[in-house]
């Protein structure tokens, strides 16, 4: 009978040790994306809220024609850009910077610069279309420039990474202003 007691209490250290491993423990996004709002865990991305509604991409390599969009700083301009199934862009937003360098950036009617976004249907029909030419300011921050381009180290090609905030006036499906929060992105650098 002295045996038992070994055995129950050995028993008992098992029966836990399964009953805690087997919690339900949130699963990390970077391995299973759909944990992530369905967006994928990419290495380039961007994002920004619209009035409100969220808009955002994330991917790991502009070349790869099914990755359902593109971060690209080639230049003094950036491409942000979300695809449909057929891999063509169903929101873009452009930037053209005055010079390749970090810093603070505001974009407004007066500038020579530009800053838009484009929302097309499926179909490649113009919904709306937003840019501060009409209208608007928009504040970017370029916190990082990577000196390492896409076109020098094909394997190995740096990011831009940057922030973007402010009013942009809509132009083509409606007159209207409309603000921009949580603006981020980190794109290739192409060249």
């Amino acid at each position: 009978m002295k045996s038992l007691k070994p055995i129950t209490f050995l028993f008992l250290i098992a029966s836990t040790f399964v009953l805690n491993s087997c919690s339900n423990e949130p699963i990390d996004p970077a391995i299973d994306p759909s944990a992530n709002n369905g967006s994928s865990s990419g290495i380039y991305k961007w994002s920004f809220k619209l009035d409100g509604v969220l808009y955002e991409w994330s991917g790991n390599h502009i070349t790869n024609p099914n990755s359902g969009g593109q971060a690209t700083y080639s230049g003094n301009a950036i491409a942000l850009q979300k695809m449909n199934s057929n891999n063509m862009p169903i929101i873009s937003v452009g930037i053209t910077f005055p010079t390749t360098t970090t810093g603070d950036f505001v974009f407004s009617s007066s500038a020579s610069q530009g800053f838009s976004i484009t929302f097309l249907t499926d179909t490649q029909q113009m919904q709306s279309m937003y840019s501060v030419a009409a209208g608007g300011t928009m504040n970017v921050n370029i916190s990082s420039l990577s000196a390492n381009t896409l076109y020098a180290n094909p394997t190995n090609p740096g990011k831009v990474i940057g922030t973007f905030s402010g009013t942009i006036n809509k132009i083509v499906g409606g007159n209207s202003t409309a603000a921009i929060t949580e603006g981020s992105f980190e794109a290739i650098r192409g060249q």
